[in-house]
């Protein structure tokens, strides 16, 4: 009789501590939940995002390095075959700037660097030089221009070799034509496309009182840069194997670039009285960049050809992102936050580019690079002038 009051005690007891969670407890775990995956959500977006931004950045920073190298390492090279020269024979700068040859339909002329303007839009940059084992030698020639006797060996010509007749600094007249075949002895054969074609004032008849000069330039090759509709900087020319000058197919090299622009670097013109040290510290300066328009442009005379002494090109990178606002606008743009497109920043007033033709262009992202290049295979001197 007395055991049974204490059960039901017990009983009473264990049911009021198993009761469960009340509903304000409930929406507090809740509430406390959804801002912990918010905080994490937050702070994976952000990452994602920052991880895109520097993924984007090393792309653009990559097709820019790539562009930059394939275009300097072009460069660095332009006018290399042709003749060196001292103050006693003719210089290449001196021949008729027409001085050309067709090569399987694209006519070059002797101009190491050529750069078309494209306005509002890219420019084209064509840079030329050879491959001669020679490295620029040239032999002095007598006779006939079709069967010229040499003083010595074409030593590093090859069959198919371009070569050019320049005459003397006060009679410059040249020719280009191919070396179609050599003698067993390496002594010319036959020659070919000889003033094709023709420059104003040809090398016509040769003999040793004119002291006219033979070099071979080797492949005297033309490659051409430009930016395609894919937004892809492309490379065109040379030599592939047996098959002829020039190359048709243009070659992407980098993907992401945007633009191309390029200027000359020339210098003031001599005095031609002026003393050998005035002259000496015009050869490597440059005293301005122009354009390629106008004088500099495609009817560009000899003198101001050889004025020439360095080009500076620009490409910009785009970072292949589509961000949610704005994010990039013009060089002259005052937007507080938002980055500015320069080229030619180390210039007073650095300039601007249009990008206007790429669909939202302003939400992308874009690095610059810029690199200044000396025409340094070209012997450069006052007789050039």
């Amino acid at each position: 009789m007395t055991t049974k009051p204490a059960i039901i005690f017990l009983t009473i007891r264990r049911a009021r501590f198993q009761t469960g969670l009340s509903l304000v407890e409930l929406l507090v775990g809740l509430l406390i939940g959804l801002i912990a995956t918010l905080a994490i959500s937050n702070l994976f977006s952000g990452f994602e995002a920052r991880k895109r931004m520097i993924a984007g950045g090393a792309d653009a920073q990559s097709s820019g390095v790539l562009a930059m190298y394939y275009m300097q390492r072009d460069a660095q090279n332009a006018g290399y075959g042709l003749p060196l020269y001292n103050s006693s024979d003719p210089s290449p700068l001196l021949c008729p700037i027409d001085t050309s040859i067709n090569q399987a339909g694209v006519v070059i002329n002797l101009s190491p660097v050529i750069i078309v303007d494209g306005g509002t839009g890219n420019d084209i940059v064509r840079i030329r030089y050879g491959n001669p084992a020679s490295g620029g030698a040239s032999l002095r020639a007598t006779g006939t221009i079709t069967y010229p006797t040499l003083d010595g060996r074409l030593i590093g010509c090859q069959e198919n070799d371009v070569v050019l007749f320049h005459q003397t600094p006060a009679n410059p007249n040249c020719s280009l034509g191919r070396l179609q075949k050599l003698n067993a002895d390496r002594t010319i054969n036959t020659l070919s496309e000889l003033n094709t074609p023709p420059t104003a004032s040809p090398v016509s008849i040769l003999n040793g009182a004119n002291q006219v000069r033979f070099s071979c330039l080797g492949a005297w090759n033309q490659y051409e840069y430009s930016v395609n509709a894919a937004m892809e900087l492309t490379r065109t020319g040379g030599t592939s194997s047996a098959a002829p000058f020039p190359n048709s197919t243009a070659v992407p090299v980098a993907s992401d670039i945007v633009a191309l622009q390029a200027q000359y670097g020339v210098t003031n013109t001599i005095d031609p009285s002026a003393s050998n040290a005035t002259a000496a510290a015009y050869l490597n300066r440059v005293d301005q960049w122009v354009d390629a328009t106008g004088t500099y442009g495609p009817s560009i005379a000899l003198l101001d050809r050889n004025r020439i002494r360095a080009i500076r090109i620009a490409v910009i990178a785009r970072d292949g992102n589509l961000q949610k606002g704005v994010v990039s606008q013009a060089c002259n743009g005052a937007a507080v936050g938002v980055s500015k497109v320069c080229i030619w920043q180390a210039d007073a007033t650095p300039a601007n580019v249009d990008l206007s033709s790429i669909p939202n262009w302003q939400r992308y992202r874009y690095r610059t690079f810029e690199a200044t290049i000396p025409l340094r295979n070209i012997i450069w001197n006052r007789d050039a002038l």
